[in-house]
């Protein structure tokens, strides 16, 4: 990861989200837990469109491969 950003996404999956996003959740220990990397196997990096730079884009098709 370190050859395309400078930090490592973290693991969005859906309970972690359930549980991350719950502004209920304030106990710090159940929170840490939270905090660790996305498995590096389950990530696959290729080249998507420039239009991902630009905040005024949004959609599914900002995540399609393109050629390089």
């Amino acid at each position: 990861m370190g050859g395309i950003h400078d930090r490592m996404p973290g693991d969005t999956s859906k309970g972690i989200r359930s549980v991350g996003l719950d502004r209920s959740v304030q106990d710090v220990a159940t929170l840490r837990k939270l905090l660790h990397p996305y498995p590096a196997e389950e990530m696959r990096a290729y080249p998507v469109s420039a239009k991902v730079g630009n905040v005024r884009n949004d959609g599914p098709e900002l995540i399609e491969e393109v050629s390089p």
